[in-house]
């Protein structure tokens, strides 16, 4: 049940947000009763917790997949993009904004996971394209991954640009374009247009 309940939550908190869904909303979702879920998350801020650190676990063990099927750091990267699509155009573009307004704990926890992804995944992918010719090697590479990091984190800033001019995933495409356009080398450049071209993003 708890898992049901966790499940459920997650499916609602990324459709509408986290300040709009109550309890009462997940309650009648799963046709239980308020007091089961009590039984199982003592309040809200602890269930949106509990999802936060679901949805960066499950994060984790997608970066490690792509790690594993692709030595490509441009391939890894569509592919990143091609695994996430689905979540992020059904995705609220205000549920990072509520969750830092309204949990700071449960953000605290995508704090940590950014720093994380920062020295243990993006560091890496840049350095390694940098090796294999694709990126340029003038520019310090946690630099990149920070400014990287934080095109992400932007896209969801309700007062970084209207979602009604261009939905969260196209506004991630455009920011990622812009961003690789800069760090690309000629060689790069060939390669991340082949994918760009022939990927269905």
């Amino acid at each position: 049940m708890k898992s049901r309940i966790l499940e459920k939550g997650a499916e609602l908190y990324f459709r509408y947000g986290v300040k709009t869904v109550t309890m009462d909303d997940i309650a009648t979702e799963l046709g239980i009763s308020k007091k089961t879920i009590y039984q199982h998350f003592p309040d809200k801020d602890s269930l949106v917790f509990e999802v936060v650190k679901s949805f960066i676990d499950q994060d984790h063990e997608k970066w490690n997949e792509l790690d594993r099927l692709y030595s490509n750091v441009i391939e890894k990267m569509f592919k990143s993009f091609e695994m996430t699509k689905d979540l992020i155009t059904k995705m609220n573009p205000r549920l990072l904004f509520e969750i830092q307004k309204y949990h700071t704990k449960a953000f605290q926890l995508f704090l940590e996971h950014g720093e994380k992804c920062i020295n243990e995944y993006l560091i890496a992918d840049f350095k390694k394209g940098a090796q294999f010719g694709y990126f340029r090697s003038d520019i310090d590479f946690e630099f990149l991954a920070r400014l990287r990091m934080a095109e992400v984190n932007l896209a969801f800033n309700p007062d970084f640009y209207p979602n009604n001019k261009l939905p969260l995933f196209e506004t991630q495409l455009v920011l990622l374009d812009i961003f690789m356009r800069g760090i690309l080398t000629e060689k790069g450049l060939t390669l991340y247009t082949s994918y760009n071209n022939n990927l269905n993003l």
